[in-house]
């Protein structure tokens, strides 16, 4: 089985169940959250407001202690991000990094991460392969709002279908590549438009040869 840097991070978004109270875990100058949950024993990363906690503390399996990003009065919304990859129906946080840790992938990981930059690539933008990628990055920036679906849906759709196409096309000269990174198809999951923050956000569903299917959430 053939491997790959990772550049595209894929990662769970462990369900939180409350955020009772402000805590003084950092010190009075450092506010800090209390976060319950069902199990934080894989947590890599904690967003808060959408940026990241300076610092958090794992109390216990269902217990952080997070320190508010500078300059934040209130919490408004909290991610708590796993080290793991997920292959549940919820879908899996997408960042682009390679980290303080190189990290190799393969199988089901390694294919959603060729299928995603190959669906944000813009055709035209490698001169040694130019009819290739699904176009979306060409949505960021795109007024629209919730009432207006239609034609930011269709759009994502055929980038969706167009990188399936392109990436069956280029396997079909690497008999050998193991059946987990062989893309058998993909499919738009949901697609939801954040109005206020000015962001989309899409999740799709990829399906191997082999069998797994993963949900990746891309936003936009």
């Amino acid at each position: 089985m053939s491997i790959q840097l990772e550049v595209v991070k894929f990662r769970d978004l462990v369900p939180l169940q409350s955020i009772p109270r402000f805590v003084e875990a950092f010190g009075a100058e450092n506010p800090a959250v209390e976060i319950l949950g069902s199990d934080f024993r894989s947590v890599d990363k904690i967003l808060i407001n959408e940026l990241p906690s300076p610092e958090f503390i794992i109390i216990s399996k269902s217990t952080i202690y997070a320190q508010l990003p500078a300059g934040a009065k209130k919490v408004s919304s909290v991610s708590v991000v796993s080290s793991k990859f997920t292959r549940t129906n919820k879908s899996s946080q997408l960042t682009f990094e390679i980290g303080d840790k190189s990290r190799a992938v393969e199988g089901m990981q390694k294919l959603m991460q060729l299928f995603t930059k190959w669906m944000l690539q813009s055709p035209g933008s490698d001169i040694f392969n130019p009819e290739r990628g699904g176009g979306l990055q060409e949505l960021v920036g795109v007024v629209s709002t919730s009432r207006n679906m239609g034609p930011i849906l269709a759009t994502v759709t055929r980038a969706v279908q167009n990188t399936v196409t392109q990436i069956r096309s280029a396997q079909i000269k690497f008999p050998q590549l193991p059946l987990n990174e062989r893309l058998l198809s993909a499919e738009v999951v949901d697609l939801d438009v954040f109005e206020a923050q000015m962001t989309a956000r899409l999740r799709v569903s990829l399906q191997s040869v082999a069998g797994p299917r993963a949900v990746a959430e891309v936003g936009l």
